[in-house]
């Protein structure tokens, strides 16, 4: 005889992915009334232990799979096959992923080992699905203590603020910090209710109310019998009839009739009011639209095998390896074209946000409006309006950074992925993808190429090119014959030996004469200085004491605009010290030198010049960045300052001369990467200088001028620093020879923290044993401290990738063993080492 408790009920079952940490999907029951619509790739409402969240149906079935997670309750005898939970709400009437999109995700997060819910929630608008928050309600006793003036003071004043209904909790307890303790006690003692409550979406399409006539009226039978005796509604109707629908807001300018007279009708049903969307502008004013140039042979010879599988609709890798200024994002526009011509769409990436407005401008100056943009510098509603542009099908085009890819185009022509070398490519927390690879796998999907551009690519792309995998494509020179900038070499320990003792130097003399005869000839300057702030920190000459955050192991910066002391990663910040922290001491110095420095520097040097600056300080003005590249575009600049955000991608005919202020200042950071990004940012910074007829010059200041990372970039040379860089990674087995994992272990206890990292060390050199695969570490972080947790890393590093794999699945699941408050972050080919 059959348990009972065991009793199999048939009925329809959803598998869906939530967002939380758990690498699984959870079954639910559907209820009949929602049948229909609880299909994969829709965002379902469902009950988890003790919540609702919102997830994405990613299978459906009629029984639940004892593999999967049956709901959050389980039976008595803790087996799996537990009474299924039901679902709540579908949350769309159509698919917001579609299958192939979704199965793309699933597979990309088990190689990141991302739990999928995570990763598919990567993929949807920021803000676009409902939030539940919790409530606080008053129940009949807390009224009637209110009433009754059984309760005062703080008590009192709480009650009262439930008095007008339930209240977001987390509000209440930002209005009165002090009263958690309080209100603990008031619910406890039956006065205040805890709950929750759905909120709608925080991205929301705009709309506007609209007016229009009833579809079936004759408005001058109308005018002449029912509204005889209203001449003035008689006469908004006849002009709501000549005009069409038209936004209420407008009606008192369009017309002279009054707000009244608009209700009159609508009151007797002549006149409807309706919603209508009005996404908002996020392209920016209009572009006038160009004509296409003459492709250069290179560039012809190039677009040639991109256009044959577009139209074939057969997908291939290609790298398009070409010099700064050589034509590339032109090879671009013809490929998307090819791609539009034949009825697909095509996706464009850009490794950072600043990028986009200019490849927006070039696309639109191309093919006119029909582009959308997706990026996180969007509003929320503002990126859901150009999602759903998208997901309608109507927008043939979409362009944006690294998030961009999860675009939903169903008929994807090509894919382009500019600057593809670039770190931002990669996405640091949660779901850790690389937007190349991921691409690639799309594009494999969709039947269609994709191109990966860059006169710097990755040393492992151009590995992968070398070894047949991708086909490289080579542009060697620039459009017109224009030469590649000149560039200098300024040796900085030579120079500051023949400066007076104690002086600053900042701008060498060969820097400093060759801004002087740019501005003399009306050219445009770029200084490009990859750090932020005033200057690097603020040192005591007398014992040596330096100003750091107290949370995470790294030097104060001192930023001149707010006149106060800043960290760079928990935004900790302080008023500058008049003695030092250390001795005592008044004379503390500012060392180093940062934007704001420079600025100050070149301000003092050059009075007349008309400066900028653009790093992430000033970034985070909205508009700002558009402002200040505009500005250089229409030669409203004359010095441009910045950090990595002047340095990749842009065209800037007017600029002449670039000036590096520190050549090696990433050189030597604790990172295999190292020599290749900085060759990488200075050959691209360098492409900034002459790309229009005038001749550019470029001035790097190094304290190791013959590095192998800096002397190619004199000849603009890419062959030999890979030739040098890839001999350098095969002796150490560094990607592309080796695959590497990353683990790290934070926690607010260092010694705790420390045990934690070795327990895992040795579990997975135990695990590993015997393969190719070898864990290092644990080794305090280069950032050993950071938002007040300490942090240890290990790496599973090796040549043989399945071992690495093995590897670094063991960690990941040793990882969610670890004690409270102990957190690893598992990082599966890591491109960021700090």
């Amino acid at each position: 005889m059959t348990d009972p408790l065991f009793a199999q009920t048939t009925c329809e079952v959803v598998r869906v992915a939530l967002p939380v940490p758990i690498d699984s999907l959870f079954s639910y029951a559907v209820p009949n009334e929602l049948a229909a619509d609880a299909l994969p790739g829709h965002r379902v409402l469902v009950p988890f232990s003790g919540r609702r969240l919102t997830g994405v149906v990613v299978e459906r079935s009629t029984s639940a799979s004892p593999r999967e997670t049956a709901g959050p309750e389980h039976n008595r005898l803790g087996e799996e096959r537990a009474a299924l939970a039901t679902l709540e709400q579908v949350l769309d009437s159509e698919p917001v992923l579609s299958l192939a999109l979704m199965n793309l995700l699933r597979e990309a997060a088990e190689d990141a080992l991302c739990p999928v819910g995570l990763a598919l929630a990567t993929a949807l608008p920021a803000g676009s699905a409902p939030s539940l928050i919790r409530d606080l309600a008053l129940l009949p006793r807390g009224c009637e203590a209110l009433r009754s003036g059984a309760v005062q003071g703080a008590a009192r004043e709480l009650l009262a603020a439930l008095d007008r209904g339930p209240v977001d909790e987390a509000d209440l307890r930002r209005r009165l910090p002090g009263a958690a303790a309080l209100l603990e006690t008031l619910v406890s003692d039956g006065l205040v209710r805890r709950g929750s409550r759905l909120r709608g979406p925080r991205a929301r399409v705009k709309t506007e109310r609209v007016a229009r006539l009833r579809a079936d009226l004759d408005v001058e039978h109308t005018c002449l019998t029912e509204l005889a005796r209203a001449p003035k509604q008689a006469a908004l109707l006849r002009r709501l009839a000549e005009l069409g629908t038209l936004a209420t807001h407008e009606i008192g300018l369009r017309t002279a009739a009054t707000p009244a007279q608009l209700r009159a009708l609508v009151e007797r049903r002549m006149v409807e009011i309706n919603q209508r969307e009005v996404p908002r502008n996020v392209l920016g004013p209009a572009v006038e639209r160009d004509q296409a140039p003459t492709l250069s042979a290179e560039q012809s010879a190039a677009l040639e095998p991109i256009c044959c599988c577009i139209r074939e609709r057969r997908p291939q890798r290609f790298l398009l390896h070409g010099v700064t200024g050589s034509g590339k994002t032109e090879v671009y526009l013809r490929a998307v074209a090819e791609a539009l011509a034949a009825g697909r769409q095509a996706l464009v990436l850009v490794p950072e946000i600043t990028l986009t407005h200019q490849i927006v401008a070039r696309l639109r100056a191309r093919f006119g409006d029909e582009l959308a943009v997706l990026h996180s510098g969007l509003r929320p509603g503002e990126r859901l309006e150009q999602w759903q542009r998208l997901r309608t099908g109507d927008t043939p085009i979409a362009v944006g950074a690294r998030s961009a890819l999860f675009a939903p185009l169903e008929k994807l022509g090509v894919i382009v992925i500019d600057e593809e070398h670039d770190s931002a490519y990669k996405n640091d927390e949660g779901f850790r993808y690389h937007a190349r690879g991921l691409a690639e796998r799309r594009a494999a999907l969709a039947g269609c190429p994709v191109i990966l551009g860059s006169a710097t690519p990755a040393l492992e792309t151009r590995h992968r090119a070398e070894n047949g995998e991708i086909k490289r494509l080579v542009l060697q020179r620039r459009i017109a014959g224009r030469p590649l900038p000149a560039v200098e070499i300024v040796d900085l320990t030579a120079e500051r030996r023949r400066q007076p003792r104690g002086h600053k130097l900042i701008l060498s003399k060969s820097l400093r004469r060759a801004m002087q005869q740019t501005l003399a000839e009306g050219g445009q300057s770029i200084l490009f200085l990859n750090r932020r702030g005033f200057s690097t920190q603020v040192f005591c000459f007398d014992c040596g004491f330096a100003e750091r955050c107290p949370a995470c192991d790294v030097a104060l910066v001192y930023h001149a605009a707010d006149q106060r002391l800043r960290c760079h990663y928990c935004d900790f910040g302080k008023p500058p010290p008049e003695h030092c922290g250390g001795c005592g001491q008044p004379d503390t110095a500012l060392l180093g030198t940062g934007t704001q420095r420079l600025e100050e520097e070149v301000r003092a040097r050059f009075p007349q010049a008309r400066l900028a600056r653009l790093d992430r300080d000033t970034a985070q003005r909205r508009g700002h960045v558009e402002s200040v590249l505009g500005g250089l575009r229409r030669n409203e600049i004359d010095i441009l300052m910045g950090t990595q955000m002047v340095a990749k991608g842009h065209d800037f005919p007017g600029v002449r001369l670039v000036g590096v202020i520190s050549a090696d200042l990433g050189l030597h950071m604790p990172d295999f990467r190292a020599a290749e990004r900085t060759f990488q940012l200075l050959t691209q910074v360098a492409g900034r200088a002459g790309r229009a007829a005038a001749p550019g010059r470029v001035v790097l200041q190094s304290f190791v001028p013959d590095h192998y990372a800096i002397r190619p970039v004199v000849q603009h040379d890419y062959e030999v620093f890979y030739h040098e860089e890839i001999g350098h990674r095969a002796t150490l087995g560094y990607p592309p020879f080796g695959r590497l994992t990353q683990v790290m272990v934070s926690g607010e206890d260092q010694e705790q923290t420390h045990k934690a990292a070795e327990a895992l060390a040795a579990s997975a050199r135990a695990q590993a044993a015997g393969s190719a695969c070898e864990i290092l570490g644990p080794a305090p972080a280069p950032l050993p401290r950071l938002r007040g947790r300490y942090r240890f890393q290990l790496l599973a590093k090796g040549t043989d990738s399945q071992a690495v794999r093995h590897a670094s699945h063991h960690l990941n699941a040793a990882a969610r063993r670890l004690g409270p408050g102990i957190q690893a972050v598992v990082d599966v080919d890591p491109i960021n080492m700090l």
